[in-house]
């Protein structure tokens, strides 16, 4: 194998380097020499004196580096890509102009006395981008009527370019964005610009609206729709505003006061109705009368909107009276020792029986049909109110809360009839056996049905003869219901809660006691 000498390496080391220094001349590395002011030295290297007695014997290329050949040993070499100038000779004939200290060079042949180490080796690298990218933040969401803003606290003195997908740049010296209708659907972009040249960009996600009804509702100030038992229902609620796909859904207006081991949302839209969840119509012949409170949910995936509904259908005009009676007074109703029975007249004389146990947490026994029966001498409790061909309580009241007048009266003058104040419903005595009949008057319509007076073993004569009178209801009275505004009867709820799947008896159900 043969060995190289010391001066074949640096020759070979030379040649390397001068060859390094003509690619990266050819590649323009150093073209960029401005932008590294900072950190190379400011004066200039003094260019050959041409007129030295050793100008002719060397020659240098535009790079600086002496092209003449050496001597073995390398003595007078200069260093390669150090310098834009170098001297031929070795007693340094020529030096740069800020360094007066005579030229060496060190065990390679490069001048020890050129340009540091540090700054030859970021002289062999690329030129770093004068221009440095930072990162910019839009803050706030992407959505109609916010504004947003933009922060890039690395650069100082901005201006900023606002533009949406395949709109127009808007340039501005404020860091805010107003987002309107017309960016709907679009991605919004701000380029930050500072007065040294760098930037920042940051991009939102596309412009989404939230949902909105057309009108605020609340609770206690609920949109409000009013009908008459019998009318057709048609609504549509649909929010006014709102991007992308929008579902609805019914919900609870009071969500505390539900049971939701027995309540769904939806058995508080009006009965007979229905709502489409696609195009949010609710539909229907209404023909209960009451107050239905519920609210219309509208979510779009990203914001959600609720209006609060009130539905109040009132009754339409009366055409009977819907009777009830009871065969033990109301007030001792429901205490668990008094088994009684009650019977359900509806407008057009058909009776529902109902025995009760006599305790309220036990179920009544039902029967279609029946007539009232009371023992000679003994009496019945009734009560009444006008209703409409839906069987809705078709009472009215006046500004002082005082209802329609009911009055019962008896084929039989020898009935005791008058109005009892303590369950607030009219007692009917029966002297004498046989069948009586009683009528229920209101608003002009009445019911008419039979009773039944069973003959006791004790002679009638005990109960004596009266004068044949008529009841009428003080006002104040609720005659459906048998009660007034501040005492509800027990028996009648009693009994309207037993016939709840006969007509009328539903329209209390949830009914409001305030609004």
């Amino acid at each position: 194998m043969h060995r190289s000498t010391s001066s074949t390496r640096r020759a070979c080391a030379l040649g390397t380097t001068v060859a390094l220094i003509g690619l990266t001349t050819g590649l323009g590395v150093f073209t960029s020499t401005a932008a590294f002011a900072a950190d190379e030295p400011t004066s200039a290297v003094a260019t050959a004196d041409t007129s030295s007695t050793n100008a002719p014997s060397s020659a240098t290329d535009t790079t600086g580096t002496d092209t003449t050949a050496k001597d073995a040993s390398g003595t007078g070499t200069s260093a390669a890509g150090t310098s834009s100038s170098t001297t031929t000779t070795s007693d340094a004939a020529t030096a740069p102009a800020t360094t007066p200290a005579p030229k060496t060079t060190d065990a390679t042949g490069t001048d020890a006395t050129s340009t540091p180490p540090t700054s030859t080796a970021k002289a062999a690298q690329p030129a770093a981008t004068p221009t440095a990218k930072y990162q910019a933040t839009i803050v706030g969401d992407p959505k109609v009527g916010v504004t947003l803003r933009a922060d890039a606290p690395q650069l100082p003195d901005y201006k900023y370019e606002w533009s949406t997908d395949g709109g127009a740049t808007v340039s501005s010296t404020a860091n805010t964005y107003p987002v309107t209708p017309a960016d709907l659907g679009k991605r919004i972009t701000v380029l930050i610009t500072a007065s040294n040249g760098d930037t920042a960009t940051a991009t939102t996600d596309a412009v989404t609206e939230d949902v909105a009804f057309a009108t605020e509702t609340s609770y206690d100030a609920p949109r409000t729709i009013e009908l008459t038992a019998g009318d057709t229902l048609d609504e549509v609620f649909g929010v006014s505003k709102g991007s992308g796909p929008v579902t609805y859904s019914i919900g609870y207006a009071d969500p505390e006061s539900v049971d939701p081991e027995t309540d769904t949302p939806e058995s508080y839209l009006p009965y007979d109705t229905t709502f489409d969840a696609a195009t949010a119509r609710l539909s229907g012949r209404v023909t209960v009368a009451s107050v239905f409170d519920f609210t219309v949910v509208a979510t779009n995936g990203t914001s959600t909107a609720t209006e609060y509904v009130e539905v109040v259908v009132e009754p339409a005009k009366a055409v009977g009276v819907m009777a009830q009676t009871v065969n033990t007074s109301p007030t001792d109703l429901f205490d668990g020792e008094h088994p009684f029975t009650g019977w359900l007249i509806e407008p057009d004389g058909h009776i529902t029986t109902f025995k009760f146990p006599g305790d309220p947490d036990q179920e009544p026994t039902v029967t279609d049909g029946g007539q009232p029966t009371v023992q000679q001498g003994q009496s019945l409790w009734i009560n009444g109110s006008p209703v409409d061909e839906f069987g809705n309580d078709t009472t009215r009241y006046d500004d002082e809360g005082n209802a329609d007048p009911v009055t019962v009266t008896s084929d039989h003058a020898t009935d005791q009839i008058a109005f009892d104040e303590d369950s607030f419903s009219t007692k009917v005595t029966f002297p004498h056996a046989s069948t009586h009949v009683l009528t229920v008057a209101a608003q002009s319509v009445s019911v008419s049905f039979p009773v039944t007076v069973v003959p006791t073993a004790a002679p009638a004569s005990t109960v004596g003869t009266v004068t044949p009178t008529v009841a009428t209801a003080p006002k104040g009275q609720l005659a459906f219901t048998g009660a007034d505004e501040t005492a509800p009867i027990a028996w009648a709820l009693g009994l309207i809660a037993a016939g709840a799947g006969l007509a009328g008896a539903r329209s209390l159900r949830r009914r409001r006691a305030q609004r």
